[in-house]
């Protein structure tokens, strides 16, 4: 049985991904109609294309940073050599609305301070319906990457890196540009493992503050589901920061798998539609 053949369909309706990467990501694989497809077997409603926007020019090698694949072939970072994507996304809503999919187009910006006008230029020049941070490095050394992150983390004390984590993710937000906050503690992809038990608390003396800014600049979270197939027992972030996310009054309205292969779309979503139930309109309770 291949794969796609073992993609389950999920026991709700209106259940949407707004986090997925297809083969425009240099570290993804499948076409924007494969990832429709698996979208369609899987019973989502709608899914949202992220391709990963990179442009920072001393970033780690190490994250496949400042290139977008455009027909195999790995291209600069820039706004006019997304346009194939955006077609691409665009002339597949077309084609799927018609099977019962709504397919929106995104992207995922990887935040680093300095990105604003790369980001600015970007977001101006294509009509995304979702735009999405990302923080995948600290110092430039990539700490979700597993030939990096241990460069970095032995720099840093788990207070320490959390601190500069939050730190960013706050600026991030303060930007204005982004609609929402990817993986809102994926320093515990690594950092579990490197740090042990003491990274779990590491974020309760900065979070409050984060909180705050994402609330007075109407930046949500999202809950991403990908910690499941990187081993963790959670998603990210986990459920400490959720609790006390909404609890602070932090608007988390997505769900996003962070897929990297068709087969991985609504990774986990049968459990993970209680911390963020549907809301699309028209499937509410």
């Amino acid at each position: 049985m291949s794969d796609m053949e073992k993609i389950m369909p999920l026991p709700m309706p209106g259940v949407a991904d707004y986090h997925c990467h297809c083969d425009y990501s240099i570290d993804a694989e499948g076409t924007i109609e494969q990832y429709c497809e698996a979208a369609l077997k899987r019973g989502l409603a709608e899914i949202c294309f992220t391709t990963h926007y990179d442009t920072n020019p001393a970033g780690d090698e190490a994250a496949g940073t400042n290139v977008i694949c455009v027909n195999g072939a790995h291209l600069p970072a820039t706004p006019q050599n997304m346009i194939p994507y955006v077609d691409h996304v665009r002339r597949a809503a077309e084609d799927f609305y018609p099977l019962g999919l709504s397919v929106k187009l995104g992207v995922e910006i990887s935040w680093y301070e300095g990105c604003e006008e790369e980001a600015e230029k970007l977001v101006s020049a294509h009509d995304f319906d979702y735009v999405l941070g990302g923080l995948h490095e600290l110092d430039n050394i990539c700490l979700c990457c597993r030939k990096t992150h241990k460069k970095l983390f032995e720099a840093y004390s788990p207070e320490r890196l959390v601190e500069a984590y939050y730190h960013q993710m706050a600026a991030a937000a303060r930007t204005g540009l982004f609609d929402s906050l990817a993986h809102g503690d994926y320093y515990l992809r690594y950092g579990r493992a490197f740090y042990g038990d003491a990274i779990k608390k590491a974020h309760l003396p900065f979070i409050d503050e984060f909180f705050n800014v994402l609330i007075d600049t109407d930046t949500c979270l999202e809950v991403n589901t990908s910690g499941i197939r990187h081993g963790h027992s959670e998603y990210y972030p986990h459920m400490d920061i959720v609790n006390r996310a909404r609890k602070a009054g932090v608007n988390i309205p997505f769900l996003g798998s962070d897929a990297h292969l068709p087969q991985q779309i609504g990774l986990d979503f049968e459990a993970a539609v209680a911390v963020v139930p549907p809301s699309l309109p028209g499937f509410e309770d």
